[in-house]
């Protein structure tokens, strides 16, 4: 059963609910925003526009930026080479069946965590580059997901009850001002 809350800090409860910490591989990085705030000594920001990378918002030395197709990770990165795998805001950016293929790679991948966070439901998105980057049809939305089909996949889900609102420019471009908010999920599963 999803548990729900109304904190807004998905980050803070990255840090809590989250036991190894050593590396991680963040899958459709973007321009790197928030991989600064990651609790993890080395980072490899996974992205398939290049643009992003070499514009990202940090150069931090422990974010390490590959320009690659996640959907080939399972030829890159051998099993069980990073603490965790996470799809922050990406995994809505590939088909259902692409993406759980992507997920049970991910899965060989990581030694003790996956992570997903997303929008609750379908979130339409197609045509909009928010960063300006020419990255439209990389940010095309493809799939939406619930709680009770990433529980399915044994993940344990937090729904952030009304995350994704008008101080969203994405939010605002896909449902408008008036639109009430949507909910956002954070889903980890645990691997022995």
């Amino acid at each position: 059963m999803a548990y729900e809350t109304t904190d807004r800090d998905f980050n803070a409860m990255l840090h809590k609910k989250l036991t190894n910490r050593e590396s991680l591989l963040d899958i459709g990085s973007g321009p790197c925003v928030l991989l600064d705030t990651f609790p993890y000594a080395s980072i490899v920001a996974l992205e398939i526009h290049r643009p992003y990378l070499i514009n990202r918002a940090t150069n931090a030395s422990h974010i390490i930026p590959l320009n690659a197709d996640a959907r080939e990770i399972h030829k890159l990165f051998v099993p069980k080479s990073f603490s965790a795998v996470s799809f922050i805001d990406s995994i809505e950016h590939f088909t259902k069946h692409d993406a759980h293929l992507l997920l049970q790679k991910a899965e060989m991948i990581a030694k003790h965590h996956v992570v997903i966070y997303t929008p609750r439901g379908f979130f339409p998105q197609q045509y909009v580059d928010h960063f300006g980057l020419n990255g439209e049809k990389f940010q095309t939305h493809r799939s939406g997901w619930e709680p009770a089909e990433l529980e399915q996949l044994g993940y344990e889900v937090t729904i952030l009850k009304g995350m994704h609102d008008q101080r969203n420019p994405a939010f605002v471009h896909a449902f408008g001002l008036e639109h009430a908010p949507i909910d956002a999920l954070l889903a980890i599963k645990y691997l022995g």
